[in-house]
């Protein structure tokens, strides 16, 4: 079969990466990306449908070479990767989901796959207080509520579950006072509000990313005309190439960007006109 013109819109189909990759294309590894966390934390998610409007994340990916031998610990620490986003923040039956978590897994796509999908979140949910300030505030509690249990006085404002949940992880009884909370006990919830730490230990559990990263290299490829560099008449469009957003909007533009300059070209090309 032959043809003038060809136009690979196959999404990440191992096939599209094959063909153009046959005729000379450069094809980054692939990987999948937009995709939720698993934690299996019984604790957390229990608390599925729980949300804050924002809070603030770091990722802590751990190199390929994570389970070598202990001589290799140096170079394991050296090829860590830590991204930080925030955002949105939604608890899942899974683990957590939400654009904060979304756009992580977009800029640590290739790293999450190298690591197996383990890796450290840290997780502070009240990114607009300082460390110091939620310790102090949690203090004053003590001060201004002495005789009521913990779970029942909150010094900030955020849903009771979520609250109650951060409770039993400092290791506080659910039924104590504030009176009989010590400062070390303080200094473990506030810990808790700022810097929770939770084991990834997968994506979601559905399959459900959205997009693919990796595919045709860019640097080989015409942003006029999504024409191939190395194979004139061959054009690209859409998750075939390497590029992937955010967020699903910015993916879907991007195809009907690309899909809409190929077709231009391929519609206009010089060997179609009249002389």
């Amino acid at each position: 079969m032959t043809c003038d013109r060809l136009l690979l819109a196959t999404g990440n189909s191992p096939q599209g990466h094959r063909i153009a990759q046959s005729l000379g294309s450069k094809i980054e590894p692939t990987a999948p990306s937009l995709f939720t966390f698993t934690i299996p934390e019984q604790k957390l998610t229990a608390l599925a449908g729980v949300s804050v409007p924002v809070a603030q994340l770091k990722l802590t990916v751990p190199g390929p070479d994570a389970s070598d031998p202990k001589a290799q610990i140096k170079a394991q620490i050296k090829a860590q990767i830590k991204l930080h986003q925030s955002g949105p923040l939604l608890i899942t039956h899974w683990g957590l989901s939400g654009p904060a978590v979304l756009k992580l897994s977009a800029w640590g796509a290739r790293a999450l796959k190298a690591s197996g999908y383990k890796a450290q979140l840290q997780v502070n949910w009240l990114p607009e207080h300082h460390p110091g300030e939620i310790q102090a505030q949690l203090e004053a509690g003590r001060r201004e509520a002495p005789r009521r249990q913990i779970i029942n006085h909150r010094p900030f404002s955020f849903p009771q579950r979520l609250w109650e949940h951060w409770v039993g992880r400092a290791g506080i009884a659910p039924d104590q006072r504030w009176a009989e909370l010590s400062n070390k006990a303080i200094q473990r919830l506030a810990q808790e509000l700022y810097q929770g730490e939770y084991a990834i230990q997968g994506k979601g559990v559905f399959k459900d990313e959205f997009v693919t990263c990796g595919g045709v290299a860019l640097g080989g490829v015409n942003f006029k005309t999504m024409e191939s560099k190395a194979c004139a008449g061959l054009h690209f469009a859409g998750e075939i190439l390497d590029i992937d957003g955010v967020t699903g909007g910015f993916n879907f533009q991007s195809a009907w960007t690309t899909g809409w300059l190929a077709g231009q070209a391929i519609a206009h090309h010089p060997s179609d006109q009249s002389p």
